[in-house]
């Protein structure tokens, strides 16, 4: 973490030359001040080697960064400042790299929010309509502490009970390995010592925790221990085959999977299925299966039935659990996402249309072989969640630009163009170099490259044809179809049709062929998409064709 705090911090002094040039110089000794710090407290963590004191040397680190945030806030202008989002980066990073509950995660958001408004409302006094503006960048802090609290609070449970499961499996595994040794060792014994041993072997097999059973290469059962007939509720007197205590559907997979494998003389383990027992009910087992020989004489197939009822219960909830923690990453994501919406008037539901049109080129694009192995996986839906990322940028854009009406001067239509660079790299510093997320590496590529074109005329690197990403190429015809047909970029706004001829004829030059003929394979779902997601035209110098 504070590796990442020296990295943004002497990074976004980039953002300082364009916002605030005349406070460069100022700004940069805050930033060093606080890299040094930072770099202060990574050689007490070196040598804190026993790990007393990483949480205290973290929180400093954190608290700092809000004082150093709080003096830039101030010094350009309060409540009016863009950098009130590097409250929201700093609260973001801190906890969500350092493992906190829901409790303190909340403690440290409120403690970056009360920050953020102690420095706007002692150092610089509100002006008359700017009681607005403040709310909304409470509301904005405020909503991101509330939804990392939540997450972490998930993510503490799904740890707590992953941990659980783990230690749960390993000590049934341990019990398993133990009697399964305890009964090799009595199957070794039994040809030396017959009768003895058979004694002892006996007692071992009545009173197992498992079932245990002897069966013909049939299923037909030769002997079985206590609790398998108890556990099935089986009367011992009857004749019996394991292929009637399964269902229909799984008796020939019993067969060719269990039976004839340990048959031949494999050892079959882990084989699942489910038993039925006399009165209906039934239960999910794992069977682990070996030949028994004695003097070269087969004298079964000896199968062990464990019961793994309980455990198929708590894989369900941790994946219940972590399809909890799913849907709220993908609703921090949106939160983010909606940041740079709300700095930038944009049509009704503009980032719900961009998802779904991006998520239908690559689910189109990959149903075809020359991009099976770039969109496998989890691809296709990182891509279609990064890409309502691709305008994050935009916060970083002064206000004065953003939402200035009439044309632009050739210096702001450059500055506007900059969100490009500034959203990849504030996905970007959100990487860590020992772990890759698919998620952000597909933001980071849409945020960057979405207005480069085909031919090499886009910004910001001009990069020509399969030098663009291949997310970025996509999300560019998505956000291209959306301005058209939703914006008031264009005189008029197009329809599905007109926007159609209008992709076709910037083909080779604006998109990528690839791309396009995807597009018209799947063009009559964009129309409804268009249809049911509807649009209201916005406002303001934002718009997505900059």
């Amino acid at each position: 973490m504070l590796v990442v705090a020296v990295v943004l911090f002497l990074s976004f002094s980039l953002l300082d030359t364009l916002l605030v040039p005349l406070l460069f110089l100022e700004f940069l000794q805050y930033r060093l001040s606080i890299s040094a710090l930072c770099i202060l407290l990574f050689f007490l963590n070196y040598k804190d080697v026993d790990y007393k004191y990483p949480n205290v040397l973290t929180f400093v680190a954190y608290f700092f960064s809000l004082f150093i945030l709080s003096l830039m806030v101030v010094r350009m202008g309060g409540v009016t400042s863009p950098y009130f989002a590097g409250f929201i980066v700093a609260i973001v990073i801190y906890t969500s790299m350092v493992p906190l509950t829901m409790l303190q995660t909340l403690i440290s958001g409120c403690l970056g929010v009360g920050c953020y408004l102690f420095a706007i409302l002692y150092w610089c006094p509100l002006q008359e309509g700017q009681e607005s503006i403040l709310i909304n960048n409470v509301f904005f802090m405020s909503s991101f502490v509330l939804l990392v609290a939540v997450q972490n609070g998930y993510e503490t449970r799904a740890r707590l009970e992953s941990f659980l499961l783990r230690m749960e499996e390993e000590k049934t595994a341990d019990q398993l390995n133990i009697q399964a040794g305890l009964l090799e060792q009595e199957v070794a014994r039994r040809s030396e010592e017959h009768q003895r041993t058979e004694d002892r072997f006996r007692l071992l097999f009545e009173h197992i925790v498992d079932d245990v059973i002897l069966v013909s290469e049939t299923g037909r059962i030769l002997y079985a221990n206590s609790p398998f007939y108890e556990h099935l509720a089986l009367d011992k007197r009857g004749k019996i085959n394991l292929t009637d205590l399964v269902g229909i559907e799984d008796r020939l997979r019993l067969r060719g999977d269990l039976l004839t494998p340990v048959a031949r003389g494999e050892v079959v383990n882990g084989y699942q299925t489910r038993l039925y027992r006399t009165d209906g009910e039934s239960f999910d087992v794992e069977i682990n299966g070996n030949k028994l020989e004695r003097q070269g004489k087969v004298l079964g197939l000896q199968l062990i039935i464990r019961d793994i009822s309980m455990r198929k219960q708590m894989e369900q909830e941790l994946r219940r659990s972590l399809q909890v923690r799913k849907q709220t990453e993908n609703a921090t994501i949106m939160a983010l996402a909606r940041l740079s919406e709300h700095r930038d008037i944009t049509p009704y539901r503009h980032l719900a249309r961009i998802r779904e049109y991006s998520r239908l080129l690559a689910e189109e694009l990959a149903g075809r072989p020359e991009f099976k192995d770039q969109l496998g996986g989890n691809v296709v839906s990182d891509l279609s969640m990064g890409s309502v990322l691709h305008d994050i940028g935009k916060v970083g854009i002064p206000d004065t630009v953003l939402f200035k009406r009439g044309p632009l001067t050739n210096e702001e239509l450059d500055l506007i163009r900059q969100h490009t660079v500034f959203g990849g790299d504030v996905i970007k510093s959100m990487e860590t170099p020992d772990e890759t997320s698919g998620f952000l590496e597909s933001a980071k590529n849409i945020a960057y490259f979405h207005h480069e074109k085909w031919d090499g005329s886009g910004y910001p690197f001009g990069l020509v044809g399969q030098e663009i990403p291949l997310a970025a190429r996509i999300v560019a015809l998505a956000d291209a179809y959306e301005a058209m047909t939703s914006s008031r970029q264009y005189d008029r706004q197009l329809s599905h049709q007109q926007a159609m001829h209008a992709v076709i004829q910037e083909v080779n030059s604006h998109f990528d062929p690839s791309v396009v003929d995807a597009f018209l394979a799947r063009e009559q779902d964009f129309e409804h998409i268009l249809s049911t997601l509807g649009s209201f035209s916005g406002i303001g110098n934002g718009g997505v064709g900059y």
